[in-house]
């Protein structure tokens, strides 16, 4: 059973999943090693779980951080009761009942890595037998889950236009995976171009103060 939840921000996130954890364990008869919660970027994981792990310890639930409060190894903790956190590449190849994926938000968008971002969202919500929670807060987490409420409305069918050569093409070149080098170009075009254009808008430069060689280039690029 999937379900999908958008908070006004990182705090009222917490407050819930802690409080959810604490009913599965209180409430549900789950036992510590039936959950995970999954943080789908691994370089934040440590402080994005942290909130939640305080509000768990102050209600005497412990947990740890798999693979940095235990060696490498060790995922679960069923002897000490011990909610498993993990980042999304140690969670891959172990399940759970109930799978708890934080920040979704991170999910809904990356600028030259939607493929990888969504993937890792795909990863964490297959690491669930049997429940999976989607959370996270702000715009993209609103959006996140509108795009999922069309899904379940849809019965949970896809419909798609299948692309012909010419936007295959430009699907392939949207999509691609940057090098830092090429993403730092592009940085440095988008920059440069909304500088023009703000200089255009605010009448400092005109269009005829632009030569005709780099209007028709721009014309030619824009499909003009």
């Amino acid at each position: 059973m999937i379900f999908f939840q958008e908070f006004l921000d990182a705090d009222e996130q917490a407050q819930w999943i802690a409080s959810q954890i604490i009913q599965n364990l209180k409430e549900d008869e789950l036992k510590a090693d039936d959950i995970i919660v999954i943080n789908p970027d691994p370089l934040s994981t440590p402080k994005q779980v942290g909130p939640i792990r305080k509000i768990l310890f102050d209600n005497g639930i412990p947990s740890h951080l798999a693979g940095v409060d235990t060696s490498s190894d060790v995922f679960f903790k069923p002897d000490e009761g011990s909610v498993a956190f993990t980042g999304i590449f140690r969670a891959k190849g172990n399940e759970a009942g109930m799978v708890y994926v934080i920040n979704a938000q991170d999910c809904y968008n990356s600028f030259g890595e939607i493929g990888k971002v969504r993937n890792r969202l795909f990863t964490a919500m297959t690491r669930s037998k049997a429940w999976v929670r989607v959370v996270g807060h702000g715009k993209n987490m609103r959006l996140l889950k509108s795009e999922y409420d069309r899904v379940v409305e849809n019965n949970y069918q896809l419909k798609f236009i299948y692309p012909n050569s010419d936007l295959r093409a430009k699907l392939r070149v949207v999509n691609r995976d940057m090098s830092l080098e090429e993403k730092k170009h592009v940085k440095e075009g988008n920059a440069a171009a909304s500088a023009l254009l703000k200089q255009l808008s605010k009448g400092q430069i005109q269009l005829d103060d632009l030569s005709e060689t780099v209007l028709n280039e721009l014309r030619r690029q824009l499909g003009q």
